[in-house]
């Protein structure tokens, strides 16, 4: 697409997996169809994981420059919506990380649980029911 073959109406944004969108009203025969939407997808993929959101930006801008063109759409609009999906990547790595020491710590240091005792086998369902009332009836509260 050249510069003139859409009209930019916004961007969404979805977090997982990290996705930017551009809504746009597509131009034909010289004409903004207004009663057409369409939306560009941008999949961040393994970009999201590069350190500086400039060089994200950067990375987009060179991947999309049909749609991503500077004199259309601003930079730092683009950079923005970097920021946020940043932050939500760096939110859910601290929330995997935290989880991640509680798993670690109770892992090791798991104690044995005794087993129940086995129950004798072919008794009847009186005989169970009356089993479970007096295990009921000897508990302490």
């Amino acid at each position: 697409m050249n510069k003139l073959s859409y009209q930019p109406l916004g961007f969404v944004l979805k977090f997982d997996p990290p996705i930017i969108g551009l809504l746009y009203h597509p131009i034909e025969n010289k004409k903004v169809n207004k009663k057409k939407k369409k939306c560009y997808a941008i999949h961040l993929n393994n970009l999201i994981f590069l350190v500086e959101p400039e060089d994200i930006v950067e990375a987009l801008f060179n991947e999309h420059q049909e749609f991503l063109d500077p004199d259309v759409v601003k930079p730092q609009q683009v950079y923005k919506l970097v920021l946020r999906l940043v932050a939500y990547r760096d939110h859910q790595l601290r929330n995997m990380q935290e989880m991640g020491e509680d798993m670690g710590d109770g892992y090791y240091e798991e104690e044995e649980e005794e087993m129940p005792a086995p129950q004798p086998k072919g008794k009847g369902a009186k005989a169970q029911a009356q089993q479970r009332r007096t295990n009921d009836n000897n508990r302490s509260f």
